[in-house]
């Protein structure tokens, strides 16, 4: 990812080259020490998001996010969260439910998701967070139980409109990953306004939202004018939780 952006990074003006914007473009930075280089970029749009379930093992005597919270408050550090690379989204989440939930659970590293999916199918963690479309191939073979979804609302899928969100279980917790296009720096402001009155057409289309459905993402757009400071507040709620987990340097 550091490799990709500075290679953007470093040919301002440039109208053939992108950047695809995903959560390491806010967190990388920080966690290794650096000063952020969202900012550094020309925003073109961000138009998916992708919402999150936590699962746990399909035999955990835990059904609920509550559940899990009081077990986590019983015992201190033994539930085990599988994850990612230290300071991802999966860690930010727990940080985030430990901070809501006044408890300290511990979180396993790997060298990615797919590592980390393999450890907990193992049965060797009680926890995982996991984007809607990994998650409900697990839940429907039964090798995992999903017990919130971090939105605002349900889906309302008969696939997911029973999982309870957290806050629906007394856990203020919402939080969800964010994708876009990112140009290089000093793009001409009319190049900027013809990306963004693409991006535009391209979500008002019938295949764009039935593509959403499909893979159960979240569909908000945000480009134009606030579209700057709309990613100065994406970076701001990620670093506040890198701070509050330890991983900002």
């Amino acid at each position: 990812m550091t490799t990709a952006m500075n290679y953007v990074l470093e040919r301002p003006g440039d109208t053939n080259n992108l950047m695809a914007l995903a959560e390491p473009v806010f967190s990388t930075p920080v966690v290794q020490g650096m000063e952020p280089a969202y900012n550094k970029f020309t925003p073109l749009g961000v138009f998916v998001q992708t919402q999150l379930l936590i699962l746990t093992q399909p035999d955990s005597p835990a059904n609920t996010l509550k559940d899990v919270i009081e077990d986590a408050r019983s015992r201190p550090q033994q539930v085990r969260v599988a994850g990612s690379s230290a300071g991802a989204t999966d860690d930010q989440v727990m940080g985030l439910l430990e901070r809501a939930g006044g408890v300290d659970m511990t979180f396993i590293p790997h060298s990615g998701g797919g590592a980390a999916q393999a450890t907990f199918l193992g049965g060797n963690t009680e926890l995982i967070v996991l984007t809607l479309d990994e998650a409900l191939p697990h839940i429907e073979a039964g090798n995992a139980k999903a017990v919130a979804i971090l939105n605002e609302e349900r889906r309302t899928e008969d696939s997911l409109k029973d999982i309870p969100t957290a806050k629906e279980q007394g856990i203020d917790v919402s939080w969800e990953q964010v994708f876009g296009l990112l140009g290089a720096p000093n793009l001409d402001p009319a190049i900027t306004e013809w990306w963004g009155e693409k991006i535009q057409a391209l979500t008002a289309t019938d295949a764009w939202t039935d593509s959403l459905e499909t893979n159960f993402l979240g569909g908000t757009v945000y480009v134009g004018p606030d579209l700057s400071k709309n990613m100065d507040e994406f970076y701001a709620r990620r670093l506040d939780v890198l701070k509050l987990i330890g991983a900002a340097k």
